[in-house]
């Protein structure tokens, strides 16, 4: 006999997949057969099945019957009654709640404080803002197109379906046992229930007996017949749990086809942000650059190649945005603020006009670091150091050279493999190559060999699945096994080698056997191109990339066969410090600037000379201006980086003495800890900016700014623009809390606002005349028409801070300097009156 247990459904955020795991476990204990009736809508469902559950689309307070039948039917309706009135409702608090907006470290500036804009917290990761509609991209788009692959019988396909199960199985129980949080549990657990469900399997056979689909495509298809019903349910809550179905749908099509090529993605053809959990080098490669703006994921580390290849192309990117691909929808108007590591999606109007300041700030930045660009790199003596760029394409290549590359540091040749169905042939290499060399003209081109593997497969070569490729068949490792792919792409380098100054560059490189190894790769495929007649550079300098620590300690061994050396930082600091760096928990122990790293690095430098070997640093490293300073002092000849932050490590590197840096890195050697080390550096590259308080260019005459918050900001990015502020954000935030305790306005149309902290790069002088006056809250109630900011830089002495205010304070009580300030017919007169009165000289 039927038993009936009628009820009101009673979690609030309705029967999604997670209790609806909960029901299906409750109810498969039993051997009677189970089926949930929504009265209020008409569905009904097999109770042990989560996904049948899930697609009745019930609701908070829905009207139910849950009907039992079977040999156990009493003590089944005895337990799910206890169930359904004691443990259902109070596994509300284990369902997973929203992600919430991350909370920034960093102070906001007031204007977006005051715009009301809903910001997302994130990392930094490639500077630049970029604003456009969001492209949402995930895991879903990048699977292979089941539909192109041809089923076996069904006997075939369902054997491999069960295989595929297994091993997302395994892998679910794998991360279920190390997950830390009772969300991700939670989570684990409903796919894991998800993967068991008797609806799912039920209807995956189906397709494959009935319809003949292949077991790729028969997941597909029902994964999109149960969204479907989840996206037509009008409930907000239950279509966000169409991500847990097509999240295991992915994992499962990913065990059906290990190693196949991902889907295609369309080129953009119109501006787009591109949001997305993760996103492979390789995705971002096929959106194009033209009209990428923006990047905001939730994953990526700083050193892993998307990352790098976003910087390379200049486009700001965002990364540790928690569930960013859920919280943003495609076509909504996004802003990504590479500087800060903010996300605003739809951003109100006066956060666009705060950003259309900010663009303009950078460019102004970009304009005055540009000067540099023209000029070898060198520091303030003289001393040469190679600025070079780290280029993938021809694109990349005549980029670098209008950025001001000294050359090109390393031409990454994976990039012309990937994204095609078949590797380039040596012709079309050579061509790419040759013309790379003449591009470059007198200037060195470096173009590293096949450096595959890791976060960068190419399918076509077929490379087995790996637990930890990072450490495995890559690179130089599987040229034995792939001749005919690396001896064309050699010869396509010595050919392009007789158009101008080409060297070729080996990746991976462990020992002294590989290097012989390849040394005689080259000259056997020399004596093919000289047997054919064609014209190579007999002399062409063949060098190694030094990235695994055991090269480092034979180094001298080394140079024996190499002609030069280039130290990939982030390959060396993620072996030499055990932290995968696509790993975001452990990729911070790879710090570069951690004293058993420096010493590495110096101990190759060092080598190297003795050697007489020419060494460059081509790894993120290179383009980081705190330790552009201490790779000067080591001796390296060469940086490679990026090509947009050339310019500035240009303008930055005029700056240094190299005595001074060498000083430096005696000192940084030392320290024990990277945040000590840092700290030293931060002191390092601040201190050497001398010249006056004040300057021409920290001053501005004609202000447009309408109010107080507009005028502070105002004054900070001057000082800014002016190389004078690193961090303009610390430093607004500094001046306000002085503003909030107590008005700078001291009354006569003037107003004397400042500030502390580190963000200072140099204390300085900042002012602005108004072409309106602007309320202030002054003593005298009258508004400002003249505001002078003082920003003084940590560490600094008090009585400097004080001096300072106290000399303007009394100048400005002069009711003739006052005027004289107000009638300066130019900046430099202003800059001229504000020196004298502060004291400086």
């Amino acid at each position: 006999m039927t038993r009936e247990l009628p009820f009101a459904f009673p979690l609030s955020n309705g029967l999604h997949a997670r209790p609806a795991s909960l029901v299906s476990k409750a109810a498969s204990r039993f051997l009677s057969g189970m089926v949930l009736a929504n009265r209020t809508n008409g569905l009904s469902g097999n109770a042990k099945s989560a996904l049948a559950l899930v697609a009745t689309l019930t609701r908070h307070g829905d009207a139910c019957t849950l009907a039992i039948e079977g040999e156990d039917e009493m003590a089944a309706a005895e337990a799910m009654e206890r169930f359904l009135s004691g443990d259902l409702p109070q596994s509300e608090e284990k369902t997973v709640a929203p992600v919430p907006t991350q909370r920034g470290t960093r102070p906001l500036p007031r204007a977006l404080v005051a715009s009301g804009a809903l910001v997302h917290h994130g990392t930094p990761v490639s500077g630049g803002i970029g604003r456009a509609p969001a492209l949402v991209v995930d895991a879903w788009q990048a699977l292979p197109d089941p539909a192109a692959v041809a089923p076996g019988s069904a006997v075939e396909e369902l054997e491999k379906l069960d295989a595929a199960l297994a091993a997302v199985r395994d892998a679910l129980l794998e991360r279920l046992s190390r997950a830390d949080n009772e969300t991700q549990r939670a989570i684990l657990d409903a796919h894991l229930a998800l993967l068991a469900d008797v609806g799912l399997r039920a209807r995956i056979e189906d397709e494959i007996r009935t319809n003949g689909a292949a077991a790729a495509a028969a997941v597909v298809r029902t994964a999109e017949r149960f969204s479907a019903l989840l996206r037509e349910s009008g409930s907000a809550y239950l279509e966000e749990r169409v991500l847990d179905l097509r999240d295991l749908t992915v994992q499962i099509v990913r065990a059906l086809h290990p190693g196949s090529s991902a889907g295609q993605l369309a080129p953009l053809d119109e501006d787009a942000v591109c949001v997305a959990e993760n996103l492979d080098p390789s995705l971002l490669m096929q959106l194009g650059r033209k009209h990428l703006v923006g990047i905001a994921l939730a994953h990526g580390a700083r050193t892993s190649h998307t990352v790098i290849l976003a910087r390379a192309f200049g486009i700001p990117c965002v990364t540790g945005l928690a569930g960013i691909e859920r919280l943003v929808r495609s076509g909504q108007e996004v802003l990504v603020d590479g500087e800060r590591g903010l996300v605003l999606p739809d951003p109100p109007a006066a956060a666009n006009k705060f950003y259309d300041g900010e663009i303009g700030k950078l460019a102004l930045i970009a304009s005055r670091e540009g000067k540099s660009k023209t000029s070898p790199g060198r520091t303030a003596d003289g001393v040469g150091l190679e600025v070079a760029a780290n280029v993938g394409s021809l694109e990349d290549a005549r980029l670098a050279f209008e950025h001001g590359a000294d050359g090109i540091g390393v031409f990454r040749t994976e990039l012309l493999f990937m994204n095609r169905k078949e590797p380039p042939s040596e012709d079309e290499q050579a061509l790419v190559y040759a013309e790379m060399a003449r591009i470059a003209g007198k200037r060195p081109v470096i173009i590293r060999t096949l450096d595959i593997g890791g976060d960068k497969p190419i399918p076509y070569l077929d490379l087995p699945s790996e637990r930890n490729p990072f450490l495995g068949y890559r690179a130089i490792r599987i040229y034995g096994d792939t001749p005919e792919l690396i001896d064309g792409q050699v010869r396509a380098i010595l050919r392009a080698s007789a158009c101008g100054s080409v060297r070729i560059m080996f990746p991976m490189v462990s020992s002294l056997e590989e290097v012989r190894f390849l040394r005689g790769l080259v000259a056997r495929q020399m004596a093919k191109l000289s047997a054919a007649g064609i014209r190579y550079d007999a002399g062409i300098r063949t060098g190694i990339m030094v990235e695994i620590p055991s090269a480092a300690f034979v180094l001298d061994q080394l140079a024996g066969e190499a002609d030069f050396f280039s130290v990939g930082s982030n390959d060396l600091a993620q072996y030499f410090m055990a932290a995968e760096r696509g790993n975001e928990r452990v990729a911070h122990l790879a710090n570069p600037f951690h004293p058993a790293f420096l010493r590495l690095l110096k101990k190759i430098v060092d080598d190297a000379g003795a050697a007489g070997r020419w060494v460059g640093l081509c790894g993120e490293l290179g383009g980081d201006l705190l330790a552009l300073p201490l790779l000067a002092g080591m001796g390296f000849d060469e940086v490679s980086l990026a090509s947009p932050g050339i310019a500035a490590v240009k303008s930055a590197l005029g700056r240094y003495g190299t005595s001074a840096c060498r000083d430096l890195v005696e000192a940084a050697l030392v320290k024990e800890t990277a945040a000590e080390v840092e700290a030293l550096l931060r002191a390092f590259t601040t201190a050497g900016r001398g010249g006056p308080l004040v300057v021409a260019e920290t001053v501005r005459l004609g202000s447009l700014s309408q109010n107080k918050e507009e005028a502070i900001r105002e004054l900070v990015d001057l000082l800014h623009v002016a190389g004078r502020v690193d961090d303009p954000d610390s430093v607004e935030d500094a001046v306000w809390q002085r503003e909030e305790t107590s008005s700078t306005g001291i009354g006569f149309g003037f107003a004397i606002p400042h500030g502390k902290g580190d963000g200072v790069a140099r204390s300085s002088i900042a002012a602005v005349r108004f072409s309106t006056p602007v309320p202030w809250n002054s003593q005298d109630d009258e508004p400002v028409r003249m505001a002078i900011l003082i920003a003084v830089r940590a560490g600094g002495a008090e009585d400097e801070h004080l001096g300072m205010i106290a000399g303007l304070s009394r100048r400005l009580m002069d009711d003739s300097f006052r005027q004289a300030l107000l009638d300066a017919g130019d900046a430099a007169a202003v800059a001229s009156l504000l020196q004298g009165a502060s004291g400086g000289s």
